[in-house]
C-alpha cells in the first residue's frame, strides 16, 4: 500500500533531519525539527488510516466521507500538535523557522514518495 511508504518515508526523513541537527546544531534545534517532522507524520498517519480503510465500487460514498474525515483530521491535528509545540517546547519560539521548515519538508515527502514509487 502506498500509505505505507508515504508514512514510512516520512518517519525517515523527519529522523535524518533530527539527527542532522543534533549532530550541526544542537540538541534544541533537533528537537525542534523532529517536533515539527512528527507534526507532518501523525498528520498523515491520521489521514492514511482514514482514507484506505475502505475499497470497493459499492463503498464509494463511505471512501469520499472518510478522505473528508481524514483532511479535516489532519487539519485539526496540526493545529493541536504545532500548539503544543509552542506551548510544551522549551525554545520553540527561537526555533520556529526550524518547526515549519521541517514540517514542510516532512509533509512534502507525501508529494515526492508516490511519484518515486510509480515509476518502480
Amino acid at each position: 500500500m502506498l500509505g505505507v511508504y508515504v508514512v514510512g518515508s516520512q518517519v525517515f526523513v523527519s529522523t535524518v533531519i533530527a539527527a542532522l541537527l543534533l549532530l550541526t546544531a544542537g540538541k534544541e534545534a533537533a528537537l525542534a525539527a523532529l517536533s515539527g517532522g512528527w507534526t507532518a507524520v501523525l498528520a498523515n498517519l491520521y489521514f492514511a488510516l482514514q482514507a484506505f480503510r475502505h475499497s470497493g465500487a459499492q463503498a464509494s460514498r463511505d471512501i469520499v466521507r472518510a478522505f473528508y474525515r481524514g483532511e479535516a483530521g489532519k487539519f485539526v491535528i496540526v493545529i493541536l500538535l504545532l500548539l503544543a509545540t509552542f506551548k510544551l517546547l522549551p525554545g520553540a519560539r527561537e526555533n520556529a523557522a526550524i518547526i515549519f521548515t521541517a514540517f514542510f519538508v516532512v509533509y512534502g515527502v507525501a508529494w515526492v514518495v508516490p511519484a518515486v514509487f510509480r515509476r518502480v
